[in-house]
């Protein structure tokens, strides 16, 4: 697509970035990416006064404000966006011919979960009307192309008529609402727009499929190779850059003991550590069941290790729902974000670095991480800390399409369980026999561990932000004519290199 054309070297250039709650701000705006761009129009041949318009719900959160405040940082509000009238229907029929197509066994999955809970009907019917009527949206590298032609955003508009940016840069591409009119609108507008995936599953377990952004960043080659092969994106489109998020995992620094840890959370550190992550109780309703079974088996003594389970609640999932788990023996619960403005999906934390630096001194201290097939379970590789998968559910067992057992054919989690490096618990018992084996010998499955910190954290030098951050440099210089045009081919550069 036709580019606006470059602008001379002095004249003020304008970025944009899009931080639609606190995980994005989190994962692009603390690791490196705003000092970098500001920094970039100081000095040397490309000097130009670049400004920084970042669009988010948190600008209404002083606190956040205060945080990026610069001279030359603007704030606009990220309103909610619901699609509605054509661009609904649109929007469905391109989702019937993705979700038609089964084309991972996630989306088989997503598509059975929608009509158990009659929120998606009719697929193969419209499927086969996109197919027939509308061919682009059933096509990879066109889905979003007629809805972006018919449709424009008014607040979208101005917002790029006040500022003119060069650059878009978003945080996902197009899986949030509210980010998806910016998106429309700099495609519209010919603005060049590249988005920062910060998640392993974006590419194989929605309902929708992504949309093509003019450049796409991943974490690893396993995402680069889902995008093209599933969402039509060409390899030259793509860098792989790691992922910003785990970057102080791998930074050599002070870290905390074991004993200020423990004093920190409340824990004893006496007492080996299980650690249960949550994930959002839409999602899985039965966490205070897998804690009960926990809590009983160390008060009956069946736990091999006088234990204490730390209860470390997700961004999503609701505190008041733990009061009478807080009560419970050898438990402790926490919610250890930062609370803000609540954003169009519900999230009202925000993720600063002293919670990614806790979160690595918990999976670094516990003994065995306990989840529902999470993305911690990366994270606690990354330390060579055991895991245990849940695949049960509540006292009574529930139909597949609504149980715990179908995320572990979730596309992305075989990448998990195919290395060994977590074991899937199908009863409560299991549970309790697997954190037995693994307190004995916490070397068990070390080898799993390793290779999926290989494969999914891609680069081990604690440098992903700079990456990232170099990436949008190089697709600035290149929008604005300052240097040659960057090639972004898909790195070769070797794990941990």
């Amino acid at each position: 697509m036709k580019q606006r054309p470059g602008r001379a070297r002095g004249t003020p250039v304008s970025v944009m970035v899009s931080v639609p709650h606190g995980a994005s701000a989190g994962n692009m705006l603390r690791h490196g990416l705003l000092p970098r761009l500001l920094a970039a129009g100081d000095s040397g041949s490309d000097a130009a006064e670049i400004r920084v318009v970042i669009a988010s719900p948190l600008t209404r959160d002083a606190a956040f404000a205060r945080e990026f405040e610069h001279e030359r940082v603007v704030f606009e509000d990220l309103p909610a966006h619901q699609p509605s009238g054509l661009e609904a229907r649109l929007q469905s029929l391109m989702q019937a011919a993705y979700l038609d197509s089964g084309i991972t066994e996630s989306v088989r999955i997503r598509r059975a979960e929608g009509r158990a809970a009659g929120t998606i009907r009719w697929v193969s019917t419209k499927a086969r009307l996109a197919r027939t009527l509308v061919r682009s949206v059933a096509r990879p590298a066109s889905r979003y192309d007629l809805s972006d032609s018919l449709v424009s955003h008014r607040s979208a508009e101005d917002l790029f008529d006040r500022h003119e940016p060069s650059l878009l840069v978003v945080s996902s591409p197009g899986l949030i609402f509210s980010e998806v009119p910016l998106l429309r609108t700099a495609r519209r507008q010919r603005v060049r727009a590249m988005a920062i995936d910060p998640s392993w599953d974006n590419f194989t377990n929605k309902l929708l499929p992504v949309r093509r952004t003019d450049r796409l960043l991943v974490w690893n080659e396993l995402m680069r190779d889902q995008a093209i092969g599933l969402h039509g994106y060409r390899p030259e489109e793509i860098r792989v850059c790691g992922a910003p998020q785990f970057d102080a995992y791998f930074q050599r620094g002070a870290t905390t003991t074991r004993e200020a840890f423990c004093r920190r959370v409340g824990a004893d550190p006496a007492r080996a550590l299980i650690t249960v992550s949550t994930t959002p109780r839409s999602l899985y309703a039965h966490h205070d069941h897998v804690v009960r079974r926990l809590s009983d088996a160390i008060v009956s003594g069946r736990m091999a290790k006088p234990a204490q389970v730390l209860v470390r609640l997700h961004p999503r999932d609701d505190e008041d729902a733990y009061r009478t788990v807080r009560t419970w023996p050898h438990v402790i619960v926490e919610k250890p974000f930062r609370p803000t403005v609540r954003v169009a999906d519900g999230l009202a934390v925000d993720v600063m670095p002293e919670h990614q630096s806790h979160l690595a001194d918990t999976m670094r201290h516990s003994d065995v991480a306990v989840n529902v097939a999470s993305t911690i379970a990366i994270e606690a590789c990354v330390f060579d800390t055991p895991v245990v998968n849940v695949s049960f559910d509540g006292e009574q067992p529930v139909e597949y399409v609504k149980s715990a057992r179908r995320y572990y054919a979730f596309t992305h989690y075989v990448n998990i369980t195919r290395h060994h490096a977590a074991r899937v618990a199908e009863t409560p018992g299991e549970m309790i026999d697997w954190i037995n084996r693994y307190l004995a010998d916490p070397s068990l499955d070390a080898e799993g561990r390793r290779r999926v910190v290989l494969e999914q954290c891609q680069f081990l030098d604690g440098r992903s932000g700079d990456r990232v951050a170099e990436a949008v440099l190089d697709e600035l210089r290149n929008v604005l004519g300052w240097e040659a045009p960057s090639v972004l081919e898909p790195t070769s550069q070797a794990v941990g290199g």
